[in-house]
């Protein structure tokens, strides 16, 4: 059973009560915090095997959490699937640069979200057989899960 830490908001309860009620009857060990601090306290912590984090976190934001996170040690880091109502051209760009794994854009669906966990799990052990499978999912939704790259590092020092 795979250790998962699920940090979203506070904000309906029943939105996030359902996240993680899905996530345990799909056989995960879940763990929900709700602001970005934390987040930074349960990571070293709880040791979990994957972070699905939403971007729109009090106290600190996704995006400053993945900040944060960067600096920790890398063996430290669980893999990270970011959630977000952004745009996912800008959302995906911002979050792999910041080091998140992969980007599920709002509205998801279910059985996207535990494609793309299962994705960034199997990632951890399988490779890139795991990063292709990611860039599968394509829900009838409409919404995409995409397995993020590292940015280059003339673009993140602004180059062109």
């Amino acid at each position: 059973m795979a250790k998962v830490l699920l940090a979203t908001d506070s904000g309906p309860p029943h939105t996030w009560s359902l996240l993680r009620v899905f996530l345990e009857s799909a056989g995960y060990d879940v763990r929900a915090v709700h602001d970005g601090e934390a987040v930074l306290s349960a990571v070293p912590s709880e040791r979990p095997e994957a972070l699905i984090l939403d971007t729109a976190l009090p106290t600190l934001d996704g995006f400053q959490v993945l900040a944060r996170l960067q600096r920790q040690p890398k063996d430290g880091r669980p893999p990270v699937l970011v959630i977000s109502g952004i745009a996912p051209q800008l959302g995906e760009q911002l979050a792999s640069t910041l080091g998140a794994s992969a980007y599920l854009c709002k509205p998801f669906t279910f059985e996207a979200l535990q494609q793309a966990l299962e994705a960034l799990l199997g990632a951890r052990g399988n490779g890139r057989k795991a990063a292709i499978a990611a860039k599968a999912v394509w829900p009838a939704n409409g919404t995409t899960t995409r397995t993020l790259r590292p940015v280059a590092r003339r673009q993140r020092r602004g180059a062109s």
